[in-house]
């Protein structure tokens, strides 16, 4: 039966537009069907989705390569050589080009560092990137109609990490290639195109090529290519069995493509001296999904929603999901709950249950941001045990366009109470809700250097008034009016002791809403915290004890965690929620892994792992010296507060005389 085409979309992009002054460049841009990817804003670029004969979807805007003339079928062997073949047969223009997804040529004058392979290596697809590479239409048009062909630099593959002696040999090498194919081609140009012989020759005994389809043409030397590659492809997949080949493998006729367009291009180089080649550098974009920039709000009636957003990594998901167990608890049915979990590696699988824990509430949604691309320009560094995740409530103002008040939550956190009555709080003209940190303000009234910091670097006009970030009710409509998203990430390239906290309070103050401390209880971390908070002023000391009695939320922060602690301040509460959510046994498994009674365990949230924290050598002789719960141990707290200079001389002291312990605990 005869193949049926489908008519070519009548669409602008692809009408000729040639002049003699200005001549019509197409470049092509092959895009997978199952990863929705960025693309440049750029007339002379034309996506095209590879194989969109298997395209299920039904309201995919994006070009086909299967309309007209095409063999969009072929694409599990052929790959971009599909929307190579389509654009041959059906499209008019002087120019043409083809490129990937995530490989675009480099069109500045600037030459970058590449990897082993010759590639330059970029993240994201953004409007920096796009400067960087000058990938505008003027930039492109001027270097183009200077030459016949442009195709991608080529790279030495005897310097590749395997040291190959020539292009053959890397072909006949790589391990999901075949040999025999190779031998197969060079039998069918000796039958078609005797002529070709000695370029394949030259080719195949050198140590040169261009790797990735990456190249842009003259019309006529365009045709004269895909008429010659397409000849010779459709024969040799008459000849190889392919039935046995591996995922890669059975992508032969796309790798000998690569092989083939430098064959052809040596050739033209033979046949006319005066051709005009130019080699670009080949960009590779490791993340091309599509980003959002915002979401939308998740019901209908924002007036009756509570959008609660949190933040976590892949590792931290257990923790974050009791959170939100608690949450929802604690909930009532009047209100939606619109949840959003802000990261950049959190896994398919660990969605999959936190989703399924979540549906279970009809007034419930749960959704996924991934920021990766929105920090692409940001080399932001967590620090102690506070991970990089930190930052991302910068990012919530232009995330949640929809609303103009949002709840912040801290992942490492379980809520007791209805959160609807916290979102209630009416902030005024004020910028957060927050509650005062009794940890913090009990260092800047015991501790000199603390207040300094306080006044001289966060430029606190009233130091006592430093409040806690894990729990953040954020006017952000206000917030939009006073700070853009990227003036707080520009700040948080500066050094700052407790990072975006510092930030918050360094410009909030004076537009804070000050919350009862129950809804933000820190936790007695390992028991120092305590006498450090009864050295804060004695309205603010009274209120955290009164707060411990009936906390609306325990907020574990510090290093000792419930999930690797169980002396931890506040542990059953903890656990009476991890119940609730699908990762109670990997939070066991983390427990009895952090070998319960022999030491504390810090988790390190930047490395996902966990490790021993030991007390050191000085902290052992003092518990000998003066017993934790002793009268003797009082006594030392009081005239050597953790942090002041005389616990400092001590330490220093100590160390002194035992240089061997030292060296130990620093190893």
């Amino acid at each position: 039966m005869e193949k049926q085409f489908k008519p070519v979309p009548n669409v602008e992009c692809l009408k000729y537009h040639g002049t003699p002054e200005k001549p019509d460049i197409k470049i092509f841009v092959s895009h997978r069907i199952d990863l929705d990817s960025e693309t440049i804003n750029n007339p002379l670029f034309i996506p095209v989705r590879c194989g969109a004969v298997y395209d299920k979807r039904t309201d995919v805007e994006m070009l086909g390569d299967d309309t007209g003339d095409n063999i969009s079928e072929k694409r599990q062997s052929f790959c971009e050589l599909t929307v190579q073949y389509w654009a041959w047969k059906n499209i008019q223009a002087d120019y043409y080009g083809l490129c990937h997804y995530r490989r675009y040529l480099n069109f500045s004058e600037s030459n970058y560092s590449t990897d082993e392979y010759g590639n330059v290596c970029d993240d994201f697809i953004t409007l920096d990137s796009i400067k960087k590479y000058c990938l505008y239409e003027h930039s492109i048009q001027k270097v183009i109609q200077g030459y016949d062909i442009i195709v991608s630099k080529k790279t030495a593959v005897d310097m590749f990490p395997e040291h190959f002696h020539s292009v053959g040999e890397q072909y006949k090498q790589t391990s999901y290639l075949h040999g025999e194919d190779l031998n197969t081609v060079l039998d069918v140009i000796v039958e078609l195109y005797p002529e070709y012989e000695k370029s394949v020759m030259q080719y195949l005994s050198g140590t040169k090529t261009s790797f990735c389809n990456l190249f842009i043409m003259k019309k006529e030397i365009f045709f004269e290519y895909s008429e010659w590659l397409f000849n010779i492809l459709f024969e040799v997949e008459k000849r190889i069995d392919t039935t046995n080949y591996t995922i890669e493998g059975y992508r032969t006729p796309g790798h000998l493509g690569e092989r083939l367009l430098n064959i052809f291009i040596l050739f033209q180089e033979s046949k006319n001296p005066n051709i005009k080649i130019k080699e670009l550098q080949t960009v590779f974009f490791s993340n091309t999904a599509k980003q959002d920039t915002c979401l939308v709000a998740a019901f209908e009636d924002k007036d009756n929603t509570i959008p609660i957003v949190l933040a976590a990594n892949d590792f931290f998901v257990p923790m974050c999901a009791t959170t939100i167990a608690s949450v929802l608890s604690n909930a009532d049915l009047t209100h939606n709950y619109d949840i959003v979990v802000l990261n950049k590696d959190i896994s398919s699988r660990n969605k999959s249950l936190m989703l399924e824990m979540c549906n279970k509430f009809e007034n419930v949604r749960l959704r996924f941001f991934d920021i990766i691309s929105l920090l692409s320009q940001y080399s932001l560094k967590g620090g102690m045990h506070i991970s990089v995740e930190t930052y991302y409530r910068f990012l919530i103002q232009d995330i949640l366009k929809d609303y103009d008040k949002v709840l912040y939550l801290d992942s490492d956190l379980v809520c007791t109470h209805n959160i609807a009555e916290l979102y209630d709080t009416n902030l005024q003209n004020n910028w957060i809700g927050a509650v005062k940190d009794p940890d913090m303000i009990g260092q800047i009234n015991g501790n000199e250097k603390e207040f300094n910091y306080a006044i001289e670097k966060l430029k606190l006009q009233n130091p006592h008034s430093y409040f806690q970030a894990g729990v953040l009710l954020l006017n952000v409509k206000a917030l939009r009016k006073s700070h853009t998203t990227k003036q707080w990430l520009d700040e948080s390239m500066t050094k700052y002791k407790y990072m975006d906290q510092d930030i918050l309070n360094k410009n909030a103050q004076n537009k804070v809403k000050f919350l009862d401390m129950r809804w933000n209880v820190l936790i007695d971390c390992v028991g120092q915290r305590l006498p450090i908070i009864k050295q804060a002023p004695y309205n603010i000391c009274q209120e955290y004890l009164s707060s411990r009695k009936m906390p609306y939320i325990i907020h574990y922060a510090g290093f000792q965690k419930p999930w690797n602690d169980v002396s931890c301040d506040f542990y059953e509460e903890f656990w009476e929620y991890a119940k609730l959510t699908p990762f109670y046994e990997r939070l066991i498994s983390i427990l009895v892994d952090s070998k319960i009674g022999n030491s504390v365990w810090r988790i390190d949230r930047l490395e996902n792992k966990v490790f021993p924290y030991k007390p050191s050598s000085a902290r052992q002789a003092a518990d000998k010296l003066c017993p934790p719960g002793s009268k003797r141990r009082k006594v030392a707290k009081f005239f050597v507060p953790p942090g002041s200079w005389r616990y400092k001389f001590i330490k220093k002291l100590y160390y002194f005389f035992h240089p061997i312990k030292r060296k130990e605990e620093q190893k």
